[in-house]
């Protein structure tokens, strides 16, 4: 009986000494900066595959399943092409509208919103990234300067970019022109 009470003790303390192992060394790691937490160089296989799958099973647990009361609202497309316009071309482009020089840093890179993937979100997903912003990827979170009514209308316009007018395509062009010409100086 007493060896049996001092191996169960053997187990539990190597037991709880992996634990403590296990916890310090990746602290350690991060300690030292021997990870590299710029926004250069690729992401390594372990976050290129932790990262999605993480934000992939935050999103399904926050999203709201709600459904977009502007959905098909062609009333709606010019406040979400403004929205568009200010605040996302920049980084995520448009349909024939390259995003600014400064997109170029971001690493993960800004998705372009008009292919399947983007498109393939549901209405709930797209609203609450729009609303929450993704951490560590330069995604901000618009829902403390937005309106719920406004994040919708967006919304509705990334529906629509798959869709884009050649005039809402020279809207875009105009607006990264300037950027271009800034930076050309």
């Amino acid at each position: 009986m007493k060896n049996s009470v001092k191996n169960t003790l053997k187990i539990g303390a190597g037991f709880i000494a992996g634990l403590v192992l296990a916890a310090i060394v990746p602290l350690a790691i991060v300690w030292s900066g021997l990870i590299d937490m710029s926004a250069t160089p690729e992401p390594g296989k372990i976050e290129s595959a932790l990262a999605p799958w993480a934000f992939d099973c935050s999103m399904k647990h926050h999203a709201p399943a709600a459904k977009n009361p502007f959905a098909n609202s062609v009333a709606v497309l010019p406040a979400g092409l403004g929205h568009y316009r200010e605040n996302c071309v920049v980084c995520h482009g448009a349909p024939d509208v390259k995003p600014a020089d400064l997109a170029q840093g971001l690493n993960p890179p800004a998705p372009k919103l008009q292919t399947d993937d983007a498109q393939s979100l549901r209405d709930g997903e797209m609203f609450w990234i729009i609303q929450n912003g993704i951490r560590m990827t330069g995604m901000p979170a618009f829902g403390p300067t937005r309106s719920p009514e406004d994040i919708w209308h967006l919304v509705t316009f990334v529906r629509h970019l798959p869709k884009l007018t050649p005039a809402e395509r020279a809207a875009f062009q105009a607006a990264t022109r300037g950027e271009a010409e800034h930076h050309a100086k």
